[in-house]
């Protein structure tokens, strides 16, 4: 199933936050290990809000990483880890996973918060309610989320 990653982590700059809107559905964080550093954990956090789409009429999945480490001269001074979203429409039986080359998100603030930017993920999901799990390349509890596409 065609799917697509719009824009980079540089072009989530959109100003997205977890409460944006009214209408903004939270999506529980996938809990996971990341590789780079040595004690790396953290979550990737993710919402999804129908009023800030990017790129097109396909909803939008915004995701953050917030990965928490212990800085040493021996090691990278970063977490991260590949993150791949698996959808399904409830209504049309519809499914796939996007992007179709998973995207690295990290974070390179290792005793404070993140200061990376929400990374837009779009699927073409087609109207109904969808169901999404978030997945990473580490050992990871899934998140999870279901919302409607109108």
């Amino acid at each position: 199933m065609a799917a697509s990653l719009t824009g980079g982590t540089a072009a989530a700059s959109t100003g997205c936050s977890a409460g944006s809107s009214a209408d903004t559905v939270g999506i529980s964080p996938t809990y996971t290990l990341g590789g780079g550093a040595l004690g790396c954990v953290g979550t990737v956090d993710a919402h999804y809000d129908p009023a800030v789409l990017f790129g097109g009429q396909n909803p939008t999945i915004w995701v953050r990483p917030e990965f928490t480490f212990v800085p040493s001269p021996f090691q990278s001074v970063y977490c991260g880890v590949d993150v791949t979203v698996h959808w399904q429409n409830l209504d049309t039986g519809a499914s796939g996973t996007f992007p179709q080359i998973p995207v690295p998100l990290g974070d390179n603030t290792p005793l404070s918060p993140t200061d990376g930017p929400w990374v837009p993920l779009t699927a073409p999901t087609g109207l109904g309610r969808i169901e999404v799990r978030i997945d990473t390349n580490f050992p990871h509890v899934p998140g999870r989320g279901t919302f409607v596409v109108s």
